[in-house]
């Protein structure tokens, strides 16, 4: 069964996307697409997971987000549910509240915010 390699993203701001989830999720910069061309890109990597982000053209004005067919959110596993929020929000991220699922997954908690393009992530642990 193959394996999922990467997940590709249009940005309003590819750098300030690049910025943020390599600190908060530590992705790593693999290799940069087309350098100093317009259609420039690059491709971070975490483990197995690579993600690519692509510049929107100039004057587009739009956000990130749920959409009614496709993209719904991406989430991440952490070791520490409430440091990864605190360093969420020590960088003027807004958090949603901090959800106990345990009804429903023994020990398993989650915590929903947007990305700096308004793309809806989760931070999940256990």
């Amino acid at each position: 069964m193959p394996a999922m390699q990467h997940i590709a993203m249009n940005c309003i701001d590819r750098h300030r996307q690049e910025a943020f989830y390599t600190r908060h999720f530590g992705f790593r910069r693999a290799r940069v697409f087309n350098p100093g061309a317009p259609d420039e890109f690059v491709m971070l990597r975490n483990g197995a997971v690579c993600m690519e982000f692509f510049d929107v053209p100039a004057g587009v004005r739009a956000t990130g987000g749920e959409q009614p067919v496709g993209f719904k959110h991406l989430a991440f596993e952490v070791d520490d549910i409430e440091a990864t929020i605190r360093a969420l929000q020590a960088d003027g991220v807004e958090t949603g509240e901090l959800i106990d699922c345990d009804p429903m997954v023994p020990g398993m908690r989650v915590c929903f915010f947007k990305d700096p393009d308004g793309n809806l992530l989760e931070i999940m642990e256990n």
